[in-house]
């Protein structure tokens, strides 16, 4: 099937954790009995789901859909939830923990926009000296531990910490640019 829709080769093949042996390791081996050619850059392996540190199943009557969940929360809370657990881990999903995604992903817009309205007067002026060294350390190092943490095996949850250190110095210092 995926030689049909995809090629004999392609980028990323995935699926559960349950499914590295035997059944990729067989599909390996059949795609390339069949078609040498054959060849799967990065297999990818994703972790279970569970609720509330249960593992979530129709028989438990602790299971929900991506559509139950956006009805109650942004679209981006649940993605920054998702992302905040490395692909490979079980996600343990929660309440508690996406009203929490939520608040951070709300805490990334406020900032954003409060900057914006704070730095609009300057927009044709020069607020180079008057942004803190502190600052524009931590915001010129990220673009590097971004690349570094998501060459580490796709490590979104060190990328998510460390966008929070530059934001909370951000907040902190907007009071001075704040147009009066």
């Amino acid at each position: 099937m995926s030689s049909h829709y995809l090629g004999h080769a392609f980028d990323i093949h995935g699926g559960g954790k349950d499914l590295i042996f035997p059944h990729h390791e067989n599909e390996l081996a059949q795609s390339r009995a069949a078609c040498p050619e054959s060849n799967v850059n990065y297999w990818m392996h994703n972790g279970f789901v569970n609720r509330d540190n249960q593992k979530m199943s129709k028989s438990d009557n602790n299971f929900f859909t991506i559509r139950d969940i956006i009805e109650k929360y942004h679209p981006l809370a649940l993605r920054f939830f998702l992302m905040r657990t490395h692909y490979r881990a079980d996600v343990n999903y929660s309440d508690r923990q996406l009203d929490t995604a939520s608040d951070r992903v709300f805490y990334i817009y406020q900032t954003i926009h409060d900057c914006e309205k704070a730095l609009s007067p300057f927009r044709e002026g020069n607020i180079k000296g008057q942004i803190p060294d502190d600052i524009r350390e931590l915001v010129n190092k990220f673009p590097t531990n971004f690349t570094a943490s998501m060459s580490d095996d796709l490590h979104t949850t060190a990328v998510l910490d460390d966008l929070m250190e530059p934001l909370k110095a951000i907040n902190s210092n907007l009071k001075k640019f704040k147009h009066i």
